[in-house]
């Protein structure tokens, strides 16, 4: 009979962790700042275009008879003739 051979024992060592350092906390914050910033600029960038083309056409949609309906506030002078 022969002798089992003696088992191998191998040992995985990982490899070392960096630390996350205060440079490396503050740039990974300040770069997802300034994609939430970016975001909110375009988006309301883009709800004012669209406000501003709504109020364009809903101005072409008014008729004469109903701009001459309207009540003048006063906030605009007379025009001179």
């Amino acid at each position: 009979m022969q002798a089992s051979p003696s088992p191998i024992v191998v040992k995985v060592v990982d490899a070392p962790v960096r630390g996350l350092g205060l440079g490396d906390v503050i740039l990974n914050a300040v770069g997802l700042t300034g994609v939430i910033a970016i975001a909110a600029l375009v988006l309301g960038l883009l709800v004012a275009g669209l406000v501003i083309l709504y109020r364009k056409a809903q101005a072409r949609r008014i008729t004469d008879e109903q701009a001459s309906q309207t009540q003048q506030h006063g906030l605009t002078p007379p025009a001179h003739q």
